[in-house]
């Protein structure tokens, strides 16, 4: 493993907690730290400005720092590509179109619904006995939590994406009894602290996991985006949930709707992506892993492919370890799953990760080696040349770092509301200054 920093260097020796990675602003609350710690000294809870972050219980941690250590926030403990463009823009053994055989999930899973075709069938066929996937619970939470899904029903309540933040990887320190291998769907920050687990402690979680199914991912919101996104719309009755992509038929990509607790829903007409973009915490913007590589296989919408294949209600799937090509080939011949070939330039292209993640990472890197404050060990990027940023964008970074440390809810909504007012006058202000340039 390789270490940017030589503030992170000390802390390591000093066996600091992931309070650091907390203080830091560089937590991406995947809950990894709360199944790393042996005295089962860490829960996660939601802080005043609506993000995810570990508790802990200072009557039961040892000080042993093994949260630290398994923090995907700040450690890689597997190897990464060590050339700038193939940290971007990976190299995956084969990729693929592909979507759902079964009408069901087809109709109502994420775009080609893959992913749940593929858990049941390896539930199916008792290559694993449980599926580790995030549920939107109907009782007015609005709060996405990780569920071990055991069948087919189940897989169906949890189908759909899910924008908000999760601590899906706490839910592994309370594996369920008579687990017999499991499969996990998650974002990049839990598929690096599932990698970082079994190489810290491979005696207990090698044998565990039996396929690791990646979703692409741009950033997460935190929890206000939702509470905020109810008040604009003037939500006056008591919501079951929020679903973010509710298909109507199969091969569209869906509509938010919000599904009341009276049994009526509203569909609606919503850029979540750009609403959830002023809510993501900071640490987004460091992720270089968009296509979530260090997964056996990984899904997304078929962005920048033409209509005609879009309407058809397909998944973007690229594979990137010989488990995760004996599934997906396995699945195929059995009728799970039906596939397509595609080249990785066209999955890449449609994604914009050179165009919009690599200038984004350089930024916030560039930003946080300025300020001299610590950054998460990634070699590619240590000798990267900083760029220059403009008066805006450290603005922004700024008021993150200061908004994530806000303890008074009421106080931290405002200032959001403030900053969403702020950029949509500078979006117009610039728009302005294109059109007389």
């Amino acid at each position: 493993m390789r270490i940017m920093n030589d503030e992170i260097s000390r802390v390591d020796s000093a066996n600091r907690t992931v309070s650091f990675v907390v203080d830091q602003r560089l937590c991406t609350g995947c809950g990894t730290c709360v199944p790393a710690c042996p005295s089962k000294a860490l829960s996660m809870e939601e802080t005043s400005a609506g993000f995810c972050r570990p508790r802990i219980d200072e009557q039961r941690c040892v000080g042993c720092g093994m949260c630290y250590r398994a923090c995907s926030g700040v450690h890689h403990h597997f190897p990464l590509p060590e050339h700038l463009d193939e940290l971007f823009l990976p190299r995956p053994r084969r990729v693929f179109l592909g979507r759902a055989c079964d009408p069901e999930i087809h109709s109502r899973g994420q775009s080609g619904g893959v992913a749940t075709a593929l858990l049941n069938f390896l539930l199916e066929r008792k290559s694993v006995s449980h599926a580790l996937v995030t549920s939107m619970p109907a009782n007015g939470s609005l709060r996405p939590q990780p569920v071990f899904a055991t069948s087919r029903e189940q897989l169906l309540e949890c189908v759909g994406s899910k924008y908000c933040m999760n601590p899906l990887n706490a839910a592994l320190a309370g594996l369920p009894e008579g687990l017999d291998g499991l499969a996990v769907v998650g974002l990049p920050c839990h598929i690096h602290g599932i990698r970082n687990l079994q190489q810290l402690v491979p005696r207990r979680w090698d044998g565990v996991f039996r396929c690791l199914i990646g979703l692409f991912c741009l950033q997460v919101g935190g929890y206000l985006c939702m509470d905020n996104f109810l008040r604009l719309r003037n939500v006056s009755k008591p919501v079951s949930r929020v679903v973010f992509r509710k298909k109507i038929i199969a091969g569209e990509p869906g509509e938010p709707c919000i599904e009341y607790a009276d049994g009526t829903c509203q569909i609606l007409k919503e850029d979540f992506v750009g609403l959830f973009s002023a809510f993501a915490p900071l640490r987004c913007g460091f992720c270089f892993d968009q296509m979530n590589q260090m997964s056996d296989l990984a899904l997304g919408d078929p962005n920048g492919f033409p209509d005609e294949i879009t309407s058809k209600g397909l998944n973007t799937i690229a594979v990137y370890t010989p488990v995760g090509e004996k599934i997906l080939e396995s699945a195929e011949q059995q009728g799970a799953v039906k596939l397509f070939d595609c080249s990785r330039e066209q999955i890449w292209q449609g994604q914009l990760v050179i165009q919009a993640r690599k200038p984004r990472v350089i930024s916030h890197w560039s930003r946080w080696k300025e300020l001299h404050r610590p950054v998460p060990d990634v070699g590619a990027l240590e000798n990267l040349r900083p760029i220059p940023q403009s008066r805006f964008s450290r603005m922004n970074m700024e008021f993150m770092w200061r908004f994530e440390g806000v303890s008074d809810r009421s106080k931290a909504y405002r200032s959001l509301m403030r900053r969403i007012w702020l950029r949509k006058r500078w979006g117009k202000v610039r728009r302005y200054l294109g059109r007389r340039g």
